[in-house]
């Protein structure tokens, strides 16, 4: 006898969807990334712009265009940082919401698996008593034909 769990399509979809749900995830955190590193990059176009203000300042002179499109650069990119900012939160959202879902989808197929391996030490175990009857059984049968054999 060999054991079957009556519910072994259930545990296959709900793995498929833990599956599925962990790829998005995953999908959703390397997208988080790549708009931190663009947030970061960003930053650093400002430190490079104030390092640069700051090395024409160290060199002297008149450089009131230069300072002029570093001001008006430095103004866009306070803006652009701003739309990241917002671009990252929204990621960093989609990321919590994925890996509350992912955490949901676990849990589904977990009390699956668990039920599974309860029904399978139950059938272990049923098992177990039935071929422990059926030795009682045959050293019953023995004991009493040999019983039958010394009274002739």
């Amino acid at each position: 006898m060999k054991f079957k769990f009556q519910f072994e399509s259930v545990l296959k979809h709900r793995k498929i969807l833990e599956d599925l749900a962990q790829k998005e995830f995953q999908e959703a955190q390397a997208s988080y990334f790549i708009e931190v590193a663009r947030l970061e990059d960003l930053l650093q176009g400002i430190h490079n712009a104030n390092q640069n203000v700051f090395q024409n300042q160290v060199q002297g002179g008149s450089q009131v265009p230069a300072l002029s499109q570093v001001h008006e650069f430095l103004v866009l990119q306070d803006v652009r940082i701003e739309r990241q900012r917002l671009k990252v939160q929204d990621c960093e959202k989609r990321v919590e919401e994925l890996r509350e879902i992912l955490q949901q989808k676990a849990t589904d197929y977990k009390i699956i698996d668990k039920l599974k391996e309860k029904r399978k030490d139950e059938f272990k175990r049923e098992k177990t008593k039935l071929d422990q009857k059926r030795s009682d059984d045959l050293s019953t049968m023995r004991f009493l034909r040999q019983m039958k054999v010394e009274k002739k």
